[in-house]
C-alpha cells in the first residue's frame, strides 16, 4: 500500500483551510477539512459510542443491576480510538481539475493517519420480546488504501434476567485491503436473524460522496455524520453499499 495515494491530493488554500482533493474515476471531492474530532458510531440509543478500537480487538459490557452504567467511559484500557475530519465546503467537481494542483508533503503527512473516506451502516429492530437493538459497522478508509471494519452491537437490558441496564459490545477487524475491507462491511452490515420489524441506515463521511451514488438523503445531527439515508429493507440498504463500493474503490486503482 502507497502512503502517498496519487487519488488525494491535500494543501491549505488560506490559513486554517485545508483542502482535500479525493479523485475517484471521473469525479473528485473537493472538501475542506476543519477540525479533527475523535470519531464515534452513528447510534441513537443510550449514549455515544466512540469508534474504539479495542486494544485485545474486541470489548463487551454486560451491567446488570449496577448503577451508573451510562456513565462509564469505555476508554481507559489503552484501546485506540479513531478521529475522522470535520468536512465542510463539499464539492464535486470534475476530474480534470486534480491535476491542476500540487500537494503540501506536510499535510500529506498528517493526513496519512486519518481515514479520508468513511462509511457506516446501521440496523435498528427489536426482540420478539419489545426490547429495542441497533446493529452498526463502520468503515474506515485511510490514504493508503487500507481499511477495517468497527462494529458496535447494543441491546436494552432484560430485566427478566436481572439485567435493567443496556448491554453492549464492540469489536474491530485487522486492517484489509480496500476491496476486501468493503465486502467485510457488507457481509457484518447484514441483521441478526432474531431481529424483527427493522429499519436500515447508511451514513458517509464526506457527506456529498454519499449524496452523489445515492441521493440527497437527510439531515443527520452529527459533525461527523451529516447525512442519513434510510431503507425499509436490508437488500436495499446493502445495494446502496454496493454502489458506494464501485465508487470507493477507484481510490486505489
Amino acid at each position: 500500500m502507497n502512503e502517498n495515494n496519487p487519488s488525494i491530493k491535500q494543501f491549505e488554500s488560506e490559513p486554517s483551510k485545508i483542502v482535500t482533493l479525493i479523485k475517484l474515476g471521473k469525479i473528485v471531492v473537493r472538501t475542506e477539512m476543519c477540525d479533527m474530532t475523535p470519531g464515534e458510531f452513528p447510534i441513537t440509543e443510550w449514549r455515544s459510542f466512540p469508534l474504539e478500537i479495542p486494544s485485545s480487538g474486541f470489548k463487551e459490557y454486560i451491567l446488570g443491576r449496577f448503577p451508573g452504567g451510562i456513565d462509564i467511559k469505555p476508554i481507559e484500557d489503552g484501546s485506540e480510538v479513531i478521529n475522522l475530519p470535520v468536512y465542510t465546503g463539499e464539492d464535486i467537481c470534475d476530474a480534470r481539475i486534480f491535476e491542476g494542483f500540487s500537494s503540501d508533503p506536510e499535510k500529506m503527512r498528517a493526513i496519512a493517519k486519518t481515514p479520508v473516506v468513511t462509511i457506516a451502516t446501521k440496523t435498528c429492530g427489536q426482540y420478539s420480546d419489545g426490547r429495542l437493538i441497533q446493529s452498526l459497522s463502520v468503515l474506515p478508509v485511510w490514504n493508503d488504501g487500507a481499511s477495517m471494519v468497527l462494529e458496535l452491537d447494543w441491546s436494552e437490558g432484560n430485566p427478566e434476567e436481572d439485567a435493567i441496564n443496556p448491554e453492549w459490545y464492540i469489536q474491530a477487524s485487522p486492517r484489509f485491503p480496500l476491496k476486501q475491507g468493503l465486502q467485510k462491511l457488507k457481509e457484518c452490515s447484514k441483521p441478526s436473524p432474531i431481529a424483527e420489524k427493522c429499519s436500515h441506515y447508511l451514513y458517509v463521511n464526506p457527506s456529498l460522496l454519499g449524496t452523489h451514488v445515492l441521493g440527497e438523503g437527510k439531515e443527520y445531527t452529527s459533525k461527523i455524520w451529516r447525512r442519513e439515508w434510510k431503507f425499509d429493507e436490508c437488500e436495499k440498504m446493502l445495494d446502496a453499499v454496493s454502489r458506494l463500493a464501485q465508487t470507493v474503490a477507484q481510490l486505489c486503482e
